[in-house]
């Protein structure tokens, strides 16, 4: 599990119980290797290292990397989120600088964290490799890289303007060049949508989260990845779909157009709707949920997105209800209905006549 396993750093009480159960019942079936996530306060989930099952292990500590889990006949590497900011001077190998002895700070991204920090892996494993350890090597980054394709619904980590991590990282281990055997598997963490990464002669794939959390996701079929290995290497990768409890849908059009002959999986689904009628409906939204009883967004986009109109300067001599109607057409993209008219001139009529007394 390579990070964000809550999705804040301090969980509520109902979510901590509910993840403790979840690792009982995994960790009696199988070992499970979990680290934190940029959503996640590491601490906070470090503490559960010590209180379940010896198949459990909990990684929170960048110290700890280079540092493989082995199981399965394999060696995994697990990696937390790692904020430059908080480990460019834990994880730096750079030659010392000044009086303190300590070595300078790495670069401030997380290019130069996470190169840091596979060398800690390569270090590892080059030794591993030199004593004729051959067991595939498997890496748990929990990093953006650059290819993926993102969703509304995860964090933004930039730090300085750039977010991503080079495919070429994981090939290379931060060092200047491959191992003759290096990582056979990248399992990584932080995307919630499902998606293998090109770009890397090791396969590198993201799982993405197990339910969809934004509609931007809509269409990705959630999953989990079964990696099979042998003795020395990767034998297969098979996508496993998670069986979902409810869809998600995007839907546009007219009121007539989403509400005739609805399809009766979106109907059952989670939808975000989008009404472009040029006039907004009356009773749009209850109309709406009578027949799509699971949406959760329905908003009004008139289909003649108005053009952008020159600004100009209203005279205060003007007629209010002519820079009313002059408005609404600039924003709506069309004239005021006769019945639009007569209410707006009502409402004029209201306020000078409150002007007044």
């Amino acid at each position: 599990i390579s990070g964000d396993v809550f999705d804040r750093a301090v969980p509520p009480v109902d979510a901590l119980a509910r993840m403790r159960r979840a690792l009982r019942e995994l960790t009696a079936l199988t070992t499970v290797v979990l680290t934190s996530g940029n959503h996640d306060g590491a601490a906070r989930l470090g503490l559960f290292a010590d209180m379940l099952a010896p198949s459990l292990h909990v990684v929170t500590d960048p110290e700890a990397i280079g540092t493989p889990v082995e199981a399965g006949g394999a060696l995994v590497y697990p990696m937390p989120y790692l904020e430059p900011d908080l480990v460019r001077q834990v994880l730096s190998d750079l030659p010392a600088q000044g009086e303190s002895g300590l070595p300078a700070p790495l670069p401030r991204s997380h290019q130069a964290v996470l190169a840091a920090a596979l060398r800690r892996v390569r270090a590892d494993l080059s030794a591993r490799r030199g004593s004729g350890d051959e067991r595939p090597a498997i890496a748990m980054p929990h990093a953006f890289i650059t290819g993926a394709q993102t969703s509304d619904s995860e964090r933004d980590i930039q730090v300085g303007g750039v977010p991503s991590v080079s495919t070429d990282l994981f090939d290379t281990l931060g060092g200047a060049a491959p191992l003759t055997h290096g990582l056979d598997y990248v399992a990584a963490g932080h995307l919630h949508r499902p998606q293998d990464i090109s770009g890397a002669s090791v396969p590198i794939r993201y799982a993405g989260s197990p339910i969809a959390y934004s509609f931007s996701e809509a269409g990705a079929t959630k999953s989990v990845t079964l990696v099979t290995t042998d003795a020395a290497s990767v034998t297969g990768i098979e996508v496993v779909p998670i069986p979902t409890l409810r869809g998600i849908a995007v839907l546009e059009g007219t009121m007539d157009e989403l509400l005739t002959d609805p399809d009766e999986a979106t109907t059952a689904s989670y939808v975000s709707i989008t009404v472009t009628n040029d006039a907004r409906p009356e009773r749009m939204v209850p109309r709406i949920r009578e027949v799509y009883p699971h949406a959760l967004i329905v908003v009004h986009r008139p289909c003649q997105a108005p053009t952008l109109a020159p600004a100009m300067t209203v005279r205060a001599s003007r007629d209010p209800r002519e820079v009313t109607e002059e408005f609404y057409e600039a924003v709506g993209g069309r004239p005021l209905s006769e019945r639009e008219r007569e209410l707006a001139q009502d409402v004029w009529a209201q306020l000078r006549g409150k002007d007044m007394q």
